[in-house]
């Protein structure tokens, strides 16, 4: 880890824990459900969001180690285009979760020194609803945590699924069985989080074998929780046939994706994944 690394990094975790305390009495709550109107990536800010959003982007201000241009979910891209970094921030991934008071919801945090999701090079996610950190530095590895005792390299067991509003998808239920085909097991069961950054995370520990996300997917959810994933071995791909690393770091609503675990057979993974990317993209 260089020193450049290291600073963003212990920038990171300062933000994530402002994000966090300012969300503590709020979700859950009418006051935190108030509607302020839109943010800059489209969807309804409400004051759980700017909440979150004010207390991360107070520590960035105080403590970014670098000149750097910012993407944020509710404030849009600021900042000079060419700044050597770029904050890529969700301050509250599974808003809608933490809205009715539903767990899980993270902060998601990112630093890169370029235009793409392929240029991550710290990321860092919290848990707003446990004591629970997931972080990496590109090359460096999953820092944190540990990746639980390993299971077999074949299972399919957990397969994570996102999706978007029911009436804008196409596909039958039964598609998704292509995913449990990877490996042995014929036992596979579908979990919804409401976290794309959380789902990603849990990949990387090896909580779940492969995530589905049907739902056109912006940078912000995905930069910190991809470089977590591949820097504990595991691997994404997007359902549109493009690279999903060369998306840009942006608000544009892009790639529905697959994600598997470490351990997978990623042969076997992009064959099931030209099948789901006919049924669902």
């Amino acid at each position: 880890m260089t020193g450049d690394e290291q600073l963003w990094l212990d920038c990171a975790a300062h933000m994530a824990a402002a994000g966090k305390a300012a969300a503590q009495d709020l979700y859950g709550t009418a006051s935190g459900r108030a509607v302020l109107g839109r943010g800059a990536g489209g969807d309804r800010t409400l004051e759980l969001d700017r909440a979150c959003e004010t207390a991360i982007l107070d520590v960035l201000e105080q403590e970014a180690p670098h000149p750097y241009s910012l993407v944020s979910e509710e404030a849009g891209v600021r900042g000079p285009g060419d700044a050597a970094w770029r904050v890529v921030i969700d301050p509250l991934d599974g808003s809608l979760n933490a809205k009715r008071g539903l767990e899980p919801f993270c902060a998601s945090i990112a630093i890169a020194d370029g235009p793409t999701l392929g240029d991550v090079r710290v990321g860092y996610i919290e848990d707003y609803t446990r004591p629970r950190v997931f972080s990496a530095v590109r090359g460096s590895g999953l820092l944190s945590p540990a990746p639980r005792d390993s299971v077999p390299q074949d299972l399919v067991e957990i397969v994570l699924f996102e999706a978007g509003r029911p009436d804008r998808h196409h596909f039958s239920y039964h598609d998704l069985s292509s995913a449990g085909a990877v490996g042995s097991s014929r036992d596979m069961r579908l979990r919804q989080i409401g976290s794309l950054a959380l789902s990603l995370c849990y990949l990387a520990v090896g909580v779940a074998d492969m995530l589905v996300a049907a739902v056109r997917s912006r940078s912000v959810d995905l930069a910190a929780g991809l470089l977590i994933l591949r820097e504990a071995g595991g691997g994404a791909v997007s359902l549109t046939g493009q690279d999903l690393f060369a998306q840009p770091l942006d608000l544009e609503k892009r790639s529905p994706f697959v994600a598997w675990r470490a351990g997978l057979d990623e042969d076997e993974v992009l064959f099931r994944a030209r099948r789901l990317q006919r049924d669902l993209a």
